[in-house]
């Protein structure tokens, strides 16, 4: 590798409220000479800085396109490119510490590449290379600050197939140095492989738990299991294990992603074309498996995605997952979920989008498996979403063209506050396409004025709900998809305040 030189709401009682904004296109690419994107990943530092990563290969070629908004992602800019000679990858990942962007990069070889990017200047960075005797097969890095260190944790899983094995193996970084070996451990293949499709950490006292998702196929009848590896690494670096799984086998791939919230683990993937979920808390010291409660009879749900957050003493985690023919392309949809004590709860699916992607040849049709991510800004529990859109492959023995854009889906975070803490369930509101609707509990008995703010606080809409009144029906045509807050008033202070989704 080497480096290139508004009418507000009154505000009293704070609650934060996310919503979906229009989508934003970063067109990476269009090319005819074999250059075509391997992987992409989003971070999201600060409120001003969210950096997307686009890896790609050329013939011989390895580079990563590196993206920035500064406002909440409204616009984009190109500001740095890197590249690894001599190389194609399959994967590329970014990962966030105070103060470098480390771009792991993941070769269809033997060799994992580091690149450490200055975070004033992304096109200046030093590398470092992973090298192994076997071929790499997965591979995924997770930063995390303990002991007055900055650590940088790898997992590895290797392919043998003269000696039938495969091997997982942890390396650690310390302040950015050298790499050390800090397990290794033996699978026999000839009977399943061995896949690592997730991995995350959190710190707990004093020690680092790192939370592997693993999978086993089993190479009798393509179908695949998921057990769970929970490393703790404790200040003067001795680690213990302990193995958790599930004998139960689903079709393969499992298409699995896992995340972490303080003392809780999730992981949704993809079985028997539904979800299912694993939840763990205690630290995984309890675990159960459960099916997806937005599961449908006529269609597939499929391609899940999780990111943890926390805030405050509330800890859940954002999820997204596609749902449709996977064959002819899916919509795209969001859930918020919230974990307390020994249970976790989901918020309805919200559709972010109905252009999910397809990859297309000449002679067939194959599903996208370039997956969505998320990125999380922990402090507001709000999380922005990049997917690929327009993925048109060509190919000729090779691919020879490829239009290629990348979606970023964001979101808007504002503070809405009552002037009243009535709880009372005044009405409830229902929405289909541009019209909503007002239910209220029992017939009113006095008028109301009513008003439709945006997530900025701008006044859109103003109402008047008549005395007698139990159902109420408002047309919000001209209002483009998103989030929405109606509020009842009387006497001009906010009875009641209520989050509304259009799309």
């Amino acid at each position: 590798m080497k480096s290139k030189k508004m009418a507000k709401l009154l505000l009293l009682f704070p609650v934060l409220v996310w919503g979906w904004g229009n989508d934003v296109i970063i067109d990476t690419l269009r090319s005819n000479r074999g250059e075509y994107p391997a992987s992409f990943d989003i971070t999201w530092r600060d409120t001003t800085d969210i950096l997307v990563g686009i890896g790609l290969n050329k013939p011989d070629t390895a580079y990563a396109y590196f993206y920035n908004s500064n406002d909440r992602g409204n616009t984009w800019n190109r500001v740095a490119i890197a590249q690894w000679t001599q190389a194609n990858i399959s994967k590329i990942q970014l990962i966030e510490s105070p103060l470098y962007l480390i771009t792991m990069w993941q070769e269809k070889g033997n060799r994992v590449g580091f690149t450490i990017h200055n975070r004033n200047n992304l096109n200046s960075y030093t590398a470092a290379i992973i090298s192994e005797s076997d071929s790499i097969v997965d591979a995924i890095s997770f930063f995390i600050e303990s002991w007055g260190k900055s650590n940088l944790y790898i997992g590895v899983v290797t392919r043998n197939m003269a000696s039938n094995t495969d091997a997982l193996k942890i390396y650690k970084s310390e302040n950015y140095g050298a790499f050390q070996q800090k397990i290794v451990r033996y699978f026999s293949n000839n009977n399943y492989f061995l896949f690592l499709k997730d991995m995350d950490a959190v710190l707990k006292q004093d020690t680092v738990i790192l939370y592997l998702t693993l999978e086993s196929l089993d190479r009798s009848n393509n179908k695949s299991s998921l057990s769970y590896r929970i490393l703790r690494e404790d200040p003067s670096g001795s680690i213990t294990e302990t193995s958790l799984g599930y004998p139960t086998q689903f079709a393969s791939p499992l298409n699995s992603s896992s995340g972490n919230s303080d003392a809780y683990t999730l992981t949704v993937f993809q079985a028997d074309n539904d979800l299912k979920y694993i939840f763990g808390y205690d630290y995984s010291n309890t675990i159960g498996l459960y099916t997806f409660p937005y599961n449908t009879q006529d269609s597939v749900e499929w391609g899940p995605f999780v990111k943890g957050w926390t805030s405050g003493d509330t800890s859940g985690f954002h999820i997204i997952f596609a749902r449709g023919n996977i064959t002819y392309g899916s919509k795209l949809y969001y859930i918020k979920a919230t974990a307390n004590g020994s249970s976790i709860q989901f918020s309805p699916p919200v559709l972010i989008s109905d252009e999910i992607p397809i990859c297309k040849t000449p002679y067939n049709f194959q599903s996208n498996y370039y997956n969505p991510k998320i990125a999380t800004l922990k402090e507001e529990y709000a999380p922005v979403i990049i997917w690929p859109q327009d993925f048109w492959h060509l190919f000729y023995g090779a691919p020879y063209y490829d239009s290629t854009y990348f979606v970023i889906d964001k979101i808007e975070v504002v503070k809405v506050k009552e002037s009243l803490t009535n709880t009372s369930e005044l009405f409830k509101v229902y929405t289909q396409n541009s019209f909503i609707t007002l239910i209220f509990k029992d017939i009113t008995g006095k008028e109301y004025k009513g008003e439709v703010f945006n997530v900025e606080g701008e006044l859109i809409k103003s109402f008047k709900v008549p005395s007698g009144t139990q159902r109420f029906n408002l047309d919000l045509t001209n209002l483009r998809k998103g989030a929405y807050f109606v509020a009842l008033k009387d006497k001009n202070s906010i009875v009641k305040v209520k989050k509304f989704l259009i799309w």
